[in-house]
């Protein structure tokens, strides 16, 4: 029973190692990338943030190598941008306020449900959170947003942009689930990554 005990630990501990630390992230200087994506600004993104949680995402396509940027169709908005951060900011960047909100990330994007007897509204959550599907312009931002965590402080800079697969001529757009599109999801390209506490 022990060295099957000590498997699993073992398991676990290069499953977190792998998500921790070489997990890829693209970016816009990778070889293949915007040969495959067009990439265009729309607005100035800026502020002062709470990171509430990240999700990874990979492709979509049965590829034989599903996460790599060089192989398959990509025809997926994982193949340039495959992690979403959720930020929260006013009202709700304070962690006690927070907690009183479950968030569940997914499509890139998400829904939230408040707990019991929470001081908070719906329009307050939708107000003071947006779930971003981040593009790095280089591997050093790449690594950066790998390396964000739930309850940092962070200041972060970039673009609200457009993203456009040159192959099929498919817009990216996300938060678009029924009965209305969603305005707090966005792909936004990072320029700057500062970690405040």
């Amino acid at each position: 029973m022990k060295p099957l005990i000590l498997t699993f630990a073992a398991l676990a501990l290069l499953i977190w190692g792998w998500k921790e630390y070489f997990r890829e992230i693209p970016h816009l200087e990778q070889a293949g990338v915007l040969k495959n994506f067009k990439v265009d600004t729309r607005r100035e993104f800026s502020g002062h943030f709470t990171v509430a949680a990240e999700r990874f995402y990979t492709p979509q396509s049965s590829v034989l190598f599903r996460a790599s940027a060089w192989v398959g169709e990509f025809n997926d908005l994982a193949y340039l941008s495959n992690v979403d951060v959720l930020l929260a900011q006013g009202e709700l960047a304070d962690p006690q306020r927070l907690k009183q909100v479950s968030f569940d990330q997914h499509s890139r994007c998400y829904e939230f449900q408040l707990q019991p007897n929470s001081s908070l509204n719906a329009e307050a959550v939708r107000a003071d959170s947006i779930n971003i599907s981040a593009i790095a312009p280089n591997a050093q931002i790449a690594k950066q947003l790998r390396r964000l965590k739930a309850g940092q402080r962070v200041e972060l800079q970039g673009q609200y942009v457009d993203v456009l697969q040159l192959k099929t001529q498919k817009h990216f757009v996300t938060g678009m689930s029924i009965p209305q599109p969603r305005p707090q999801c966005a792909i936004v390209q990072i320029k700057f990554i500062q970690v405040l506490s």
